[in-house]
Protein backbone atom coordinates (compact mmCIF):
# COMPACT_ATOMS: atom_id res chain seq x y z
CA UNK A 1 0.00 0.00 0.00
CA UNK A 2 2.70 2.34 0.91
CA UNK A 3 4.33 2.11 -2.89
CA UNK A 4 1.28 3.07 -4.46
CA UNK A 5 0.81 6.05 -2.54
CA UNK A 6 4.43 7.04 -2.71
CA UNK A 7 4.46 6.78 -6.53
CA UNK A 8 1.29 9.03 -6.44
CA UNK A 9 2.93 11.70 -4.62
CA UNK A 10 5.92 11.69 -6.35
CA UNK A 11 3.82 12.02 -9.82
CA UNK A 12 1.66 15.11 -8.33
CA UNK A 13 5.00 16.83 -7.57
CA UNK A 14 6.82 16.39 -11.14
CA UNK A 15 3.18 17.22 -13.33
CA UNK A 16 3.23 21.10 -11.22
CA UNK A 17 4.73 23.42 -12.53
CA UNK A 18 7.79 24.72 -10.64
CA UNK A 19 7.74 28.54 -10.04
CA UNK A 20 11.81 28.52 -10.24
CA UNK A 21 11.57 26.94 -13.34
CA UNK A 22 8.95 29.78 -14.76
CA UNK A 23 11.48 32.25 -12.83
CA UNK A 24 14.89 30.95 -15.20
CA UNK A 25 12.59 30.73 -18.55
CA UNK A 26 11.73 35.04 -17.94
CA UNK A 27 13.94 36.86 -20.36
CA UNK A 28 14.53 34.47 -22.66
CA UNK A 29 14.89 34.70 -26.19
CA UNK A 30 11.75 34.28 -28.46
CA UNK A 31 10.37 36.09 -32.03
CA UNK A 32 12.63 33.94 -33.88
CA UNK A 33 15.88 35.33 -31.69
CA UNK A 34 14.74 39.29 -31.98
CA UNK A 35 12.73 39.73 -28.51
CA UNK A 36 12.72 38.39 -25.14
CA UNK A 37 10.08 36.42 -22.70
CA UNK A 38 9.17 39.16 -20.03
CA UNK A 39 6.04 39.09 -17.78
CA UNK A 40 5.03 42.58 -18.98
CA UNK A 41 6.66 44.41 -21.48
CA UNK A 42 8.26 47.98 -20.73
CA UNK A 43 7.44 51.29 -22.32
CA UNK A 44 9.77 50.96 -24.73
CA UNK A 45 8.98 47.16 -26.17
CA UNK A 46 5.83 45.82 -27.91
CA UNK A 47 3.73 42.69 -27.53
CA UNK A 48 4.14 40.19 -30.42
CA UNK A 49 3.31 37.26 -28.84
CA UNK A 50 3.24 34.52 -26.12
CA UNK A 51 6.12 32.35 -25.03
CA UNK A 52 6.04 28.58 -24.18
CA UNK A 53 5.94 29.58 -20.50
CA UNK A 54 2.96 31.96 -21.23
CA UNK A 55 4.89 35.15 -20.81
CA UNK A 56 4.46 37.98 -23.24
CA UNK A 57 7.37 37.65 -25.97
CA UNK A 58 8.71 41.24 -26.27
CA UNK A 59 10.26 43.22 -28.65
CA UNK A 60 12.00 46.50 -28.38
CA UNK A 61 10.48 49.14 -30.70
CA UNK A 62 12.27 50.59 -33.42
CA UNK A 63 13.56 54.56 -33.87
CA UNK A 64 12.49 56.07 -37.04
CA UNK A 65 15.77 57.57 -37.34
CA UNK A 66 17.40 53.72 -37.45
CA UNK A 67 15.06 53.02 -39.77
CA UNK A 68 15.74 55.96 -42.38
CA UNK A 69 19.51 56.03 -41.93
CA UNK A 70 20.12 56.86 -45.51
CA UNK A 71 19.08 60.32 -46.62
CA UNK A 72 20.16 61.63 -49.69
Amino acid sequence: MRIPVLLLAISLLLSQDLPARSELEVDRICGYGTARCRRKCQSQEYRIGRCPNTSACCLKKWSDSLLNYMKH
